[in-house]
């Protein structure tokens, strides 16, 4: 709303002015009403001009279908000034008499107005293409090791970092074409999988391959179609849908062991290759029966999210994870997150390129009766990795990247981990920040149970919603979800929110306290308006909208605390975040509630927002959540 009004400001000035001369009984003739209007439509023109501007600043598609009533206004719009070009700058200049050679141009007015209006679409989306750099450059001391990882990661998070003055002072460098939707290894047979069950199964639990449909088809598995997409069982920011997935198979049921990519289209298996048994025990966390690989498609995010893609895919992928591990306790499955592994060494078996498709996480998946990793254990299984293996960091060869691609293997490369001798880990040294403000206890009533693959399969983004309030005790169970069952790769990250229409809470920004279940009014947010909100989250309607809004942030300080690394500690930070936020989505939907996740806002207003020091504590992610309309 607020840009329309820009549009019609102007619109609805002009239309005053014409009721006040109407009202005096001066109504202007048709030349001079035909000039000003002209005018006006220059002005529509201008502010065309900075939206074109806009997609080629983010690159967004040239053309698309949704497009075509805008550049058909556009062509309009141009055609009526060229016609009219003559009168409306004679009404504007002083009138004198003309020589000649002037009388002989005049028909060329219209002509070459209507070229300079055509060619200005080009030259706006040509300047909002070409504005600006995006160059990474690292400075450290040459040292190998975790000192270098992090000075990627902390040059990188402050690249892709969003304010208002970035966007006039550079543009995204990517110019990724973007890659087909689905990867598919058409040249190899497809193993069927059998349809996935919709809901929890009443007969024991059992790892087989009925199972293992069950638990891909709700992690990546279409549930919809939509305007020419397939959606899918998890969130995807802008639907593009940038993680596949793979299988290490060594004991499911039948499937026969080996390597297999998941055909999200067909709903079955490609085979890759085999894989030896010592292959296995290399790879694998120690006794489990099989693995799904996550991986990334950059160029699938990287084509509309440039520099800021690996943060997307991150957040992407952990809702699909936590998909996959509420899908996992509902069958009565047990599996294990892996901290570390091998990355270089897993795109080899997989036969992927690094710099085009990322290994990102890594699911052990192990036979009922085993040790289950449930909320007692979690902290200690999170970081399994496989035995007697030491780690050091990937660190990128250069650590210089003037192309966004170059930008996103770069910090992969740096939170990527390799099998050798580890290095000494250097966290950031920062003291934790002192909590402050009054503290407001909630209520422990435990939520109802509910089977989650229903709630997944039916899921969807909502991005409109009501003005009707929370209850303060669905905030509570809100909240509950979230931290449950617990840290599965990061205790790094802290939940705030803001609450705009919460019944028995006031509008400001608060900080959950796990341990107590408790709420802590921030002291240093500047008072609550959804205006504030909506403007820090790009202006997005889902957050100026929503009743609540959390924002996941990451406490530089908790870093060192990764057994991984530090680097690594950033990738467990996005992935533990998209992991709160799938749980808000999941318990969410159960009460009715509409959620939408957010990636895309202006870092320094939502540390802002929240009340934190952007110096020590960095926001990840926004939840919307509200009502729906």
């Amino acid at each position: 709303m607020t840009k329309l009004a820009w549009v019609l400001v102007p619109l609805a000035l002009a239309a005053l002015w014409a009721a006040w001369l109407a009202w005096q009984g001066r109504l202007p003739s048709r030349p001079v009403l035909n000039a000003w209007s002209s005018l006006l439509l220059v002005y529509v023109g201008a502010t065309a001009a900075l939206g074109i501007f806009w997609v080629a600043n983010q690159h967004l598609p040239v053309f698309d279908w949704h497009y075509l009533f805008g550049y058909a206004t556009l062509l309009l719009l141009a055609l009526h000034l060229a016609v009219n070009a003559r009168q409306w700058w004679a009404h504007l200049r002083v009138r004198r008499a003309a020589p000649p050679l002037a009388e002989r141009r005049r028909s060329l007015t219209g002509v070459l107005t209507f070229a300079g209006l055509a060619s200005a679409t080009g030259v706006a989306y040509w300047i909002g293409l070409r504005h600006g750099r995006s160059v990474l450059r690292v400075a450290h001391d040459g040292a190998a090791g975790q000192g270098v990882g992090w000075s990627v990661i902390e040059a990188f998070h402050r690249h892709s970092s969003h304010s208002r003055a970035g966007l006039l002072q550079r543009a995204p460098s990517a110019r990724w074409a973007p890659p087909p939707p689905f990867k598919s290894q058409f040249d190899r047979p497809l193993h069927a999988l059998p349809a996935p069950w919709r809901a929890a199964p009443h007969s024991g639990p059992s790892l087989d391959v009925h199972a293992l449909a069950t638990l891909l088809w709700h992690a990546a598995g279409i549930t919809a179609s939509r305007g020419g997409l397939a959606l899918r069982a998890a969130p995807s920011s802008g639907a593009l849908f940038a993680t596949e997935l793979y299988v290490a198979a060594r004991r499911i049921g039948d499937l026969p062991a080996g390597l297999w990519h998941y055909e999200v289209q067909q709903g079955g298996l490609s085979r890759l290759n085999d894989a030896s048994a010592s292959w296995f025990d290399a790879q694998l966390p120690p006794d489990a029966a099989g693995a799904i690989v996550a991986t990334a498609v950059f160029r699938r995010s990287g084509h509309k999210h440039g520099d800021r893609t690996y943060r997307y895919v991150l957040a992407d992928l952990r809702h699909l994870l936590e998909n996959l591990r509420a899908s996992a306790e509902a069958l009565g499955l047990p599996l294990r997150f892996a901290g570390a592994f091998d990355e270089a060494q897993l795109a080899q078996a997989l036969r992927i390129d690094e710099t085009e498709e990322g290994v990102l996480a890594l699911v052990a998946l192990d036979e009922p009766g085993s040790a289950r990793t449930d909320a007692a254990t979690a902290a200690a299984t999170a970081s399994a990795s496989t035995p007697s293996r030491t780690w050091s960091p990937g660190v990128p060869t250069s650590t210089s990247a003037a192309k966004a691609q170059d930008l996103t293997h770069a910090v992969h490369r740096a939170t990527s981990l390799r099998s050798a001798p580890a290095a000494a880990a250097s966290a950031p040294t920062l003291a934790e920040p002192m909590p402050r403000g009054a503290l407001l206890e909630l209520h422990r009533a435990a939520s109802a149970a509910y089977d989650p693959l229903p709630v997944i399969a039916a899921r969807r983004s909502v991005r409109r919603y009501r003005g009707q309030p929370v209850p303060l005790q669905v905030l509570s169970e809100l909240l509950a979800a979230a931290r449950r069952p617990g840290p599965v790769l990061s205790g790094a990250i802290g939940v705030h929110l803001v609450s705009h229409a919460v019944d028995g809470l006031a509008e400001a920004a608060w900080r959950y306290d796990a341990d107590r279940h408790a709420l802590r009014a921030s002291t240093t947010a500047a008072p609550m308006r959804r205006a504030r909100t909506r403007a820090a989250a790009l202006d997005q309607e889902a957050a100026g909208d929503a009743t609540i809004v959390f924002v996941l942030t990451l406490a530089l300080a908790a870093q060192g605390d990764d057994p991984a690394g530090v680097a690594r500690a950033y990738r467990h930070a996005f992935l533990e975040a998209g992991t709160l936020g799938e749980r808000l989505y999941l318990q969410a939907g159960a009460l009715g509630l509409g959620v939408c996740a957010v990636g895309a806002f202006y870092d320094g207003e939502a540390a802002a927002l929240i009340g934190v020091d952007p110096a020590r504590e960095w926001p990840l992610h926004f939840v919307t959540v509200g009502w729906p309309a």
